[in-house]
């Protein structure tokens, strides 16, 4: 072992901490190497006459500190009002995913998200001025969903540290890391697009792209700019279901049928809204909801041409609000071509109690390992 790896391992002791009254053991993070930079953006008028540099994407690269063992680099791409912290060590002191892939012997890139914390947005520019989600809304649809119910797989939950209310302190812990957000969906989107794109152009080989929530339709959008260069696509319970909004509300969205901005179809779409043919699916079961696809037949259903080709992993907590409809997200991309789509809900391979934030949660050791084997097989 060399001086620099027994320096950071000398570095890495374990903590003790006290957290709700009982003694946690706060693991260190796997020793790496840590760099950063900034992918996409450009400058921009600020409408002085002078100029700022905008939609820039922050960047922080880590590699083992005896170099990758894995060819293939991991993007970590996290969800709204988050930042790319969600992927370190977790709110109760656990080690994070990012130290999981680490120990494995691949290198990480880890972003914040385009428009929020350390990537810059332009005041104004876009949408009148950030967001922020409210304690409670975190409470009821995160942290302690069993206690509200919203939807009915959420009495199952049972996977996050604590109490998930404030004054728990690991859920003041998780909260006060929540960051503000630009609500302009089609913005978000194409501008992380285009810094995603700058990123796998930066990277010059095939990357597994894992986007979270908002962010799980992020790594659909960045390998149909360049899917040359994913290798992979892990969705962790990515913004749903297709068309149309679910459990929280009913409204149409995402008219291209997984995003807001354009994706590439074969037959080309020029106008999704009469171009892409909807039809609504009996749901499958009295706990979820109906499915809006693509019509089955006349016309045929549209095809996803630059992802057909690309293995994309689903993955679905038991208790989470995204039970109800990540099946209907799996079956678009089936009809829509992509045939390497695998759709894993954890409850149904004996991993129970997870939320929305599963990777995370107490079990998200088990939840990696399921990840990893799907990642080590392509």
């Amino acid at each position: 072992m060399g001086v620099a790896k027994l320096l950071a391992v000398a570095a890495a002791v374990l903590l003790e901490q006290v957290i709700a009254g009982r003694s946690v053991v706060a693991a260190a993070e796997e020793p790496h190497v840590r760099s950063f930079f900034y992918a996409g953006g450009g400058y921009a008028d600020d409408g002085t006459g002078n100029h700022i540099f905008r939609d820039q994407m922050y960047v922080e690269h880590l590699s083992p500190v005896d170099g990758a063992t894995h060819e293939t680099p991991i993007v970590l791409i996290h969800g709204q009002a988050q930042s790319g912290s969600n992927f370190l060590n977790k709110p109760d002191g656990g080690r994070g995913w990012a130290s999981s892939f680490l120990a494995e012997g691949y290198e990480v890139y880890i972003v914040d998200q385009t428009l929020r914390a350390r990537s810059a947005w332009q005041p104004g520019h876009n949408e009148a001025a950030p967001s922020m989600y409210s304690a409670e809304l975190i409470q009821q649809r995160f942290t302690a969903a069993s206690e509200y119910n919203l939807w009915p797989q959420a009495v199952n939950h049972t996977q996050w540290p604590g109490t998930g209310v404030m004054g728990d302190p690991v859920f003041d812990a998780f909260y006060s890391s929540n960051v503000q957000f630009i609500g302009n969906a089609t913005y978000q989107q194409a501008s992380m697009q285009d810094a995603g794109a700058a990123l796998l152009a930066r990277i010059d080989k095939p990357a597994v792209l894992i986007g979270h929530s908002q962010g799980g339709i992020l790594p659909i959008l960045i390998a149909d700019a360049r899917p040359d260069l994913a290798k992979a696509l892990v969705l962790l319970e990515p913004t749903g279901p297709p068309f149309r909004e679910a459990v929280f509300g009913s409204a149409p969205a995402r008219v291209w049928g997984l995003t807001d901005v354009p994706l590439t179809y074969g037959p080309e779409v020029s106008d999704p809204e009469t171009d892409l043919v909807q039809e609504t699916r009996p749901a499958r079961d009295e706990n979820s909801v109906g499915c809006v696809l693509q019509a089955a037949e006349d016309p045929a259903p549209r095809q996803l041409a630059h992802l057909a080709d690309i293995p994309i992993l689903i993955m679905t907590g038991e208790a989470s609000y995204h039970m109800p409809y990540d099946y209907c997200t799996a079956q678009y991309l089936t009809q829509a071509g992509c045939d390497k789509t695998e759709h894993i809900e954890l409850g149904s391979i004996g991993i129970h109690g997870n939320g929305h934030m599963f990777f995370m949660e107490e079990n998200s050791d088990d939840i990696y390992d399921v990840l990893s084997e799907w990642i080590g097989e392509l």
